[in-house]
């Protein structure tokens, strides 16, 4: 379990921009469960989320996910891991494969796929077990894609749903490839280029997207 709570070169949870911000939560009188619900609801509403695969190792390190406060879901999840283990709560990263019933047609014909290939997540070890989280859809993504806000209080998995508000599928999570102390950066950029091969790159840029 101390590899979870150990700082690594993406997962900087002793960098100081890190620690500080840990600390401005005012984390230090609460039980694990809720320091890591707290967690999860700070990177989930107050860092943006974007749209936007990233290429360059320094776009992955959480002090650089922090100061910009937006990111796409692995640089989410490697903030959420950084600022768990800087509050001491064991956090891994975890990558899946996850199916988005509501991705728009237009963007699904534009990237060739409605797979979210290497999806990322954490987990946090909560008493005796891992606790499984996806903060990376912020309110305003919530609310446009008609998903349902799911509450995280440290005891039960937190996911994006199932079923949109209307009763349309949404979410499904399809392979879990694996729960991770530090980012496996080439094998993450490497499923990215695999998955997306079929992606239209000039008609993402068309739509205002980017592949960084």
């Amino acid at each position: 379990m101390r590899e979870y709570l150990a700082a690594t070169p993406f997962v900087e949870s002793d960098h100081e921009a890190i620690v500080a911000r840990v600390r401005t939560l005012g984390l230090a009188e609460l039980s694990p469960r809720a320091r890591a619900a707290r967690l999860f609801e700070h990177v989930r509403t107050d860092v943006r989320y974007e749209f936007m695969a990233k290429f360059q190792r320094e776009d992955y390190l959480a002090s650089n996910i922090l100061a910009k406060s937006q990111g796409f879901c692995v640089q989410k999840a490697v903030l959420l891991a950084a600022l768990g283990r800087a509050a001491g709560v064991p956090t891994a990263i975890v990558l899946c494969d996850m199916r988005d019933h509501a991705l728009p047609e237009k963007l699904v014909r534009t990237i060739g796929t409605n797979v979210m290939h290497h999806h990322g997540l954490n987990a946090f070890f909560l008493d005796d077990g891992w606790v499984t989280v996806d903060a990376s859809l912020d309110p305003r993504f919530l609310d446009k894609k008609r998903y349902p806000r799911v509450a995280f209080d440290g005891t039960a998995d937190a996911l994006l749903p199932a079923s949109t508000l209307d009763g349309a599928r949404a979410a499904e999570y399809l392979v879990i490839h694996g729960r991770y102390a530090e980012l496996p950066f080439e094998e993450t950029t490497a499923a990215f280029i695999a998955g997306y091969q079929q992606a239209d790159l000039s008609a993402l840029v068309a739509m205002g997207l980017r592949v960084g």
